[in-house]
């Protein structure tokens, strides 16, 4: 008997000691919790968090973004060229609906190079002072924010020997589906950032991210306050974070939850 109540204390004494630990390790591990709309910004914000506090992007993690900048640039021009139509707005030059034709029937997720007579069809459109104004009534439509950005710089991401930059992965779109977790460490405490995806069919899936959560970031782009919703032409983003918030009680998800606990 002596032997097993000895046996029973060391064994209490070890789940002791590991409950301590576990106790330690907590209070230096947060967990963060990104939501917000489509495109408001929550996957920039991890990829600045990866290169500031993390290990960054070496040039192999920077290839695998290369296919990713190609089907950006005619993901946005593509968006113009259907834009040009819903907004009765003429090409300056004729022969840019031709190349419009060209553009508008590529299959983005088949693209892995960017080549003739894609660049000169996409670099003439772009020229064209219909596009332009095109894409200054931007937030009449949806368009990517970094459209401009890789448009301007076409000739260098055309270059057969092309490595994205820093600046390259920062400003890729690709919408977030289901939920990614990438852990740095800061200063010795860990921190565990959650992003999930923000168009509307992604957000019944953020009730079940909540748990052991420390902190919440609700992530808003300033650039996108009168821009209508990735989802829907007849929604702008401002009326969605003013209105009913996307975390509203009201939503199904959220009443199952609260009325069920």
């Amino acid at each position: 008997m002596a032997c097993e109540a000895k046996e029973a204390r060391r064994i209490n004494d070890e789940i002791e000691r590991q409950l301590r630990r576990d106790k330690r390790d907590a209070r230096r591990e947060l967990k963060l919790l990104l939501l917000g709309t489509g495109e408001s910004g929550k996957s920039t914000f991890i990829k600045q968090m990866r290169i500031i506090h993390g290990t960054g992007y070496s040039d192999e993690d920077k290839r695998g973004f290369t296919k990713l900048v190609y089907q950006n640039i005619f993901t946005s021009m593509q968006a113009m060229i259907r834009a040009m139509e819903t907004l009765k707005i003429p090409y300056k030059y004729e022969h840019n609906k031709a190349h419009a034709n060209i553009v508008r029937e590529v299959d983005v997720e088949k693209i892995n190079k960017l080549e003739n007579p894609y660049v000169d069809a996409i670099k003439s459109l772009w020229n064209d002072p219909g596009i332009q104004e095109c894409y200054d009534r931007r937030r009449e439509y949806q368009l990517s924010d970094s459209t401009k950005y890789y448009l301007n710089a076409l000739d260098r991401i055309a270059e057969p020997a092309y490595l994205p930059t820093q600046q390259d992965v920062l400003r890729v779109r690709v919408p977030t589906t289901g939920i990614i977790e990438y852990p740095f460490d800061l200063q010795s405490v860990i921190f565990r950032m959650v992003d999930v995806g923000g168009q509307r069919s992604e957000r019944r899936k953020w009730i079940h991210c909540f748990e052991n959560v420390t902190s919440i970031m609700f992530l808003v782009a300033l650039s996108e306050y009168d821009q209508v919703l990735v989802e829907s032409d007849n929604e702008v983003i401002l009326g969605k974070h003013t209105g009913t918030s996307a975390l509203s009680c009201k939503d199904e998800p959220w009443q199952r939850s609260l009325y069920t606990n």
